[in-house]
């Protein structure tokens, strides 16, 4: 062969070797797909949520900036603590930067959602946009509803599902038959013995006396995630639970979830059991209401609710636009999908001002012309009606859920616990003075 053949030959297996070893061409999104992408974008679902893409084809949405990342700002600032180096550079920027590590506890871990359609059904992925609801007990933060017409969520579910590709749950996949009472039984015992009420609760059961709410506190961190389990036999079919039992990171490589190596009788009991149908729970409580809260008998003045509330709380959404150049935060200025109420609770100055309602200011510190709470007030006390509705279920207070009326306002704080009954207290008795300024016109 000539050395021009040689080298011709040699091209020709170089590029046949090029060819073989180079990746697959990554799958393209659907057209529908690509709406559901684009929706999740406009609902900035990544200021909170993660959305990879599990075969690494860069088809996931991108997570927001840091300093507009709930979850990635905050465990950016809680990663200096015990730092005196770090948290000093911070405070020589950021004034309030001691401030924030006492004050931040939330967004601090939330689901990824690349490869949630691989263990949940399509149709509670559907059924959970239009109402989403307490999910896991551990977790404070609740989802907030989300500002898509149902066109677009129809969207989104058809993206997270070809994110898990030839992973993702069918549609329509069969509902388990009912288990007899004694596979019922033995797969709660092996579901005791195995470990798993350490982390997870399914509904209020009680599975001996070590698993008291305070274990359950102590293992927060670990089992942040855990979901009720008592919601299995909607969100999850039959097959899928026997693999995810048996290897979680085999069905979802992000699962936190450990391996139990458990014996495959053992698997198929427990999957029994979580699919006997729904644990029964009591009617949800009674929601706080503005008679509830008694007012203090004692001034209370801006500085110490402001301390206490409205600079803990309220400006994660509700900032000075001014002050962070021109983004005052989903409830100011807008985000999350939501227009945003114009409503700046940093400074007093700006609270004064009020919101926008249908174009024009409105104070958010009076009552009502017909004697009506203040409209702050009213938004707290929403809170607490959704909560008891649907989005407070902590550990041994499961109850039924109560879907969110259509076109209702979101109360405050948005995607947070209600505020409790003593901080309550307190800015009712605020506004109840007349909502009083700070001590120095310049403090704030």
């Amino acid at each position: 062969m000539t050395p021009i053949g040689q080298l011709a030959r040699a091209a020709v297996v170089a590029a046949a070797c090029a060819s073989a070893a180079a990746p697959a061409a990554a799958r393209p999104l659907s057209a529908e797909a690509r709406r559901g992408r684009a929706a999740m974008q406009r609902a900035e679902c990544t200021r909170c949520h993660d959305v990879t893409d599990p075969a690494g084809d860069g088809r996931g949405v991108s997570p927001a900036p840091r300093g507009r990342h709930c979850v990635g700002c905050h465990t950016w600032i809680l990663s200096t603590r015990g730092d005196a180096d770090a948290i000093a550079r911070h405070r020589h920027r950021y004034p309030d930067w001691d401030r924030y590590l006492e004050s931040i506890e939330h967004f601090t871990r939330l689901p990824d959602l690349g490869t949630i359609a691989r263990r949940v059904r399509p149709e509670f992925l559907r059924a959970f946009l239009d109402a989403p609801f307490d999910l896991r007990p551990h977790l404070d933060e609740s989802m907030v509803p989300v500002q898509l017409s149902a066109r677009d969520k129809d969207a989104v579910v058809a993206y997270l599902r070809e994110l898990a590709g030839d992973q993702a749950v069918p549609r329509g996949a069969p509902a388990a038959p009912e288990p007899s009472a004694a596979r019922v039984a033995a797969g709660r015992a092996a579901f005791e013995r195995a470990g798993c009420a350490s982390c997870h609760v399914v509904g209020n059961e009680r599975f001996g006396a070590d698993y008291t709410p305070a274990l359950y506190a102590a293992m927060k961190s670990r089992a942040l995630l855990a979901p009720n389990l008592r919601h299995v036999r909607a969100r999850i079919p039959r097959d899928v639970l026997v693999r995810y039992i048996a290897d979680p990171q085999a069905v979802d490589p992000r699962s936190t979830m450990p391996r139990l190596d458990l014996p495959a009788g053992d698997i198929e009991q427990i999957a029994d059991y979580l699919l006997s149908g729904d644990a029964d729970v009591p009617a949800p409580p009674a929601p706080l209401r503005a008679g509830d809260v008694a007012v203090l008998d004692r001034p209370v003045g801006f500085d110490e609710v402001y301390a206490r509330v409205f600079g803990r709380i309220c400006v994660h959404c509700h900032m000075n636009a001014d002050a962070n150049g021109g983004d005052g935060g989903p409830g100011n200025t807008g985000g999350l999908g939501f227009a945003g109420a114009g409503l700046d609770l940093e400074t007093y100055a700006g609270m004064r001002r009020g919101a926008l309602r249908g174009g024009r200011r409105v104070s958010v510190l009076d009552p009502g012309p017909d004697g009506s709470p203040p409209l702050l007030l009213q938004s707290l006390l929403r809170r607490h009606a959704e909560a008891a509705a649907r989005d407070a279920r902590p550990v041994y207070g499961d109850a039924a859920i109560v879907a969110r009326p259509a076109g209702d306002r979101p109360g405050m704080p948005l995607g947070l616990p209600p505020l409790p009954p003593r901080d309550l207290q307190l800015v009712k008795t605020w506004l109840a003075q007349g909502a009083p300024g700070p001590r120095r016109a310049a403090s704030r």
